[in-house]
């Protein structure tokens, strides 16, 4: 009797060990089968979410731009160079506007035709020589007619740096005012005189343009050189300028309007493939 009551208890025993083994492991086994299926679901949903490609540029995107036309306004500020006795002697600080229509012959490749108005402001000067008084004025003024080619680096983003040129025809105007007073009762003498001529220049230059919206807004640099000088009258001196009664308009190839301009302005695209 003690022998089957060990026999029981020892049996009880054993299979309580096995239940719970079996428990273990079948808790395990649902267990990993629910972290596959979460795994396999979440991957499904960020597959379905997500694909490899949602956010993939396809490569004939830039096509699109190739054909655009861009109309746009530009306002400038414009520094002259050169020696102090030179050019900066006749100009200012010039403030302009200018407008410009662009065509895309390629995705990337700008061509632009533009117009202008600069205006150099009026130099002023007193001073006095022996025997007489003397004051002038110098008023310049251009207008650019350029054609350019500008490479657009970068057309994908809303910012779309370029580089470039414009060549053309800069139509110049010169006035000068020049007074000279004497004492001892000698009339005064008055000259006012302008001149006109045109020369051929260059003009590099880098910018960008910003998308904003249906507009664009650009800002660049640029570097004015005229091939030729300033008109002016053929004369050799200040004196023989305002006694002389020679009128032939020629260009001082001495003083060339070179300078630097700072751009802003709002561009508009229309059109496109």
């Amino acid at each position: 009797m003690k022998i089957f009551s060990i026999l029981l208890v020892v049996l009880l025993l054993f299979s309580n060990v096995v239940y719970a083994q079996m428990q273990l492991k079948l808790s395990q086994n649902v267990e990993q089968q629910n972290l596959q299926f979460m795994s396999s679901d979440l991957k499904s949903n960020l597959q379905l979410e997500l694909p490899n490609t949602a956010y993939t540029l396809p490569p004939d995107n830039l096509s699109f731009y190739k054909g655009m036309f861009i109309l746009g306004l530009m306002a400038d500020l414009t520094m002259p160079l050169g020696e102090e006795d030179g050019f900066k002697h006749i100009a200012g600080t010039a403030y302009s506007a200018h407008v410009m229509a662009g065509y895309l012959i390629t995705s990337q490749f700008l061509l632009t035709l533009r117009a202008g108005y600069v205006n150099y402001g009026t130099q002023t000067e007193e001073g006095s020589e022996q025997g007489y008084s003397y004051s002038y004025e110098d008023t310049y003024s251009q207008i650019p007619i350029l054609l350019g080619v500008y490479y657009i680096l970068n057309m994908q983003g809303a910012f779309k740096p370029y580089i470039g040129f414009s060549l053309g025809l800069f139509l110049q105007t010169y006035a000068v005012k020049w007074s000279q007073t004497y004492g001892q009762g000698i009339p005064a003498y008055n000259f006012e005189e302008s001149f006109s001529a045109s020369s051929f220049g260059i003009v590099p230059g880098i910018g960008a343009y910003f998308m904003l919206l249906s507009a664009m807004i650009h800002v660049a640099v640029e570097y004015n050189m005229l091939f030729s000088g300033i008109p002016t009258a053929e004369q050799t001196n200040t004196l023989e300028k305002v006694s002389g009664v020679t009128a032939t308009t020629a260009t001082n190839d001495d003083v060339k309007a070179s300078s630097i301009s700072f751009l802003l302005g709002v561009s508009f695209p229309i059109g496109g493939n």
